[in-house]
């Protein structure tokens, strides 16, 4: 009998290699983008994706928000084709940012439509996986990486891939050196070597029936894509927060059979560390997956600090896929999805 999920699988494992190819590829474009006046030019920049790019539209817009002054905002897709006045600057130069796995999504054909109609002065730029699709003819950058391609319906590879790519944008955007994201590759292989079995453990683990995941700052984006992972292959309770908002509330679901993720930074690490402590002494379970000698599973801070959530993604998915198969469910073919939502 076939591996369940061995298409899921098999992408998920490959991702450090599907990040350096994808580096190559942006490498050969970076010039071009750092020049180009939906950079240089841009009095707003929206991110925008729909299910797992618009989590990273999340994450990529607090990133920006970090390293510069132009007013950034995360909009999924449907709300700019739908809702064009309350997504869409009415004045200055915006730079529309469309992620996708397939470039064949509907709601972001008719947002970039929308966004030619609205704002005919702004800028498209697309970062998709499959070329000669309709998304990759439509910005006036568009970027495709090819090594995110995945089989599977739940994203893995090409969430992570679409990271790279947004990274990438990012540091035009900031006038930072591509070389800088050198490294996570070498940091990606190192870390699944050592935690990727034990991730597998944890999501086999019978004794979980819910899982929170918690994310301060990009991270949030992250936490939100990590529990989609765990809802859209394995059917389980599991919700996002940011860190600290755990305990206004929802702490009062957690119980021992509670798992509490939290995907670790530098900067805030000492109260990111206090949630998870409080929540091991209402009686739950915790894991912590982070850049700091006090995770469970954790890493030299060698990269840009940007870096660290993209590291974390192959072991949160681990868990999700372990969840799933563990529970005889297939992550290749998840209950009630499509690849591709066309309407």
């Amino acid at each position: 009998m076939p591996q369940l999920g061995m298409h899921t699988w098999n992408e998920l494992c490959s991702q450090p290699q599907a990040w350096r190819d994808a580096l190559t590829v942006l490498k050969q474009q970076y010039t071009q983008i750092k020049t180009h006046r939906a950079m240089t030019q841009a009095t707003h920049v929206i991110w925008s994706g729909c299910g797992s790019p618009y989590y990273l539209a999340v994450a990529m817009s607090k990133l920006q928000q970090q390293r510069s002054d132009i007013p950034t905002y995360a909009i999924p897709a449907s709300e700019i084709w739908n809702n064009p006045e309350a997504s869409i600057p009415r004045h200055g130069t915006p730079t529309l940012i469309l992620l996708s796995r397939s470039g064949s999504t509907t709601e972001l054909l008719k947002a970039a439509a929308q966004f030619r109609t609205s704002s005919p002065q702004g800028c498209i730029i697309t970062i998709s996986c499959f070329a000669e699709r309709p998304l990759s003819l439509l910005g006036d950058i568009n970027i495709v990486l090819p090594s995110g391609q995945e089989q599977s319906i739940a994203q893995t590879r090409a969430f992570s891939v679409l990271h790279v790519g947004a990274l990438a944008l990012l540091w035009a955007l900031t006038s930072g050196e591509i070389t800088d994201l050198d490294g996570i590759s070498a940091v990606g292989e190192a870390v699944m070597a050592k935690y990727q079995n034990h991730c597998v453990a944890i999501g086999a683990n019978p004794a979980y029936d819910q899982f929170f995941f918690l994310g301060s700052g990009y991270r949030y984006g992250l936490a939100c894509e990590a529990s989609l992972k765990m809802k859209e292959m394995s059917l389980t309770v599991s919700e996002p927060f940011h860190h600290m908002e755990f305990r206004h509330g929802p702490q009062a679901m957690v119980t021992p059979k509670t798992l509490v993720v939290g995907i670790g930074s530098v900067r805030t690490n000492d109260q990111e560390e206090a949630v998870l402590k409080d929540m091991r002494a209402l009686g739950g379970h915790t894991l912590s997956i982070g850049p700091n000698a006090t995770s469970d599973m954790q890493w030299d801070a060698t990269l840009p600090e940007e870096c660290n959530g993209l590291i974390a993604l192959p072991l949160l998915q681990s868990i999700a896929y372990s969840r799933a198969t563990s529970r005889g469910l297939d992550p290749d073919n998840p209950h009630n999805l499509n690849a591709v939502v066309v309407l």
